[in-house]
């Protein structure tokens, strides 16, 4: 089996895995995503995620470290393990994905996407997510929505 990993491609399989977590907690979590929890080696998330899949989880619970690793370290040093990463709702709306996607190439995982929370505030309101404009201060500076506050 060819090896290679991040950004090198060839790993024959999808090693990583990326399960979106909706405001349903595990209970909104299809067949296949409470799969990949279980079987992967090392699961990834914040402490709440990982409290939430604990029932699920039978691989090493891995808590994000403080500050949080840009870099993704921990997650790169396991390319061809069964790695599975937990997100808040989508992982490529302001989250994880998008930083995973920088190291990991497409063809290297597998994503299971939940609603966003914009999504379903959007649904609730009735508004029309093409015509909504979004920030995200997730894990920065509150200044930065000041100048964009009319």
């Amino acid at each position: 089996m060819p090896a290679e990993g991040p950004r090198g491609a060839k790993l024959n399989s999808r090693w990583l895995t990326i399960v979106g977590i909706g405001e349903d907690g595990v209970a909104g979590l299809g067949d296949e995503a409470k799969r990949l929890i279980a079987e992967a080696e090392f699961v990834f998330g914040g402490t709440r995620h990982l409290a939430l899949v604990a029932s699920l989880a039978k691989g090493e619970a891995r808590a994000w470290p403080t500050p949080f690793d840009a870099e993704m370290c921990d997650v790169l040093a396991l390319a061809g393990k069964k790695v599975c990463v937990l997100a808040s709702g989508d992982p490529f709306f302001h989250g994880v994905g998008v930083t995973l996607t920088r190291k990991v190439a497409a063809e290297e995982m597998r994503v299971i996407p939940a609603p966003s929370a914009i999504s379903l505030a959007a649904a609730r309101l009735g508004w029309a997510l093409q015509d909504i404009e979004t920030i995200s201060l997730h894990g920065r500076p509150l200044d930065l929505i000041r100048p964009l506050l009319h």
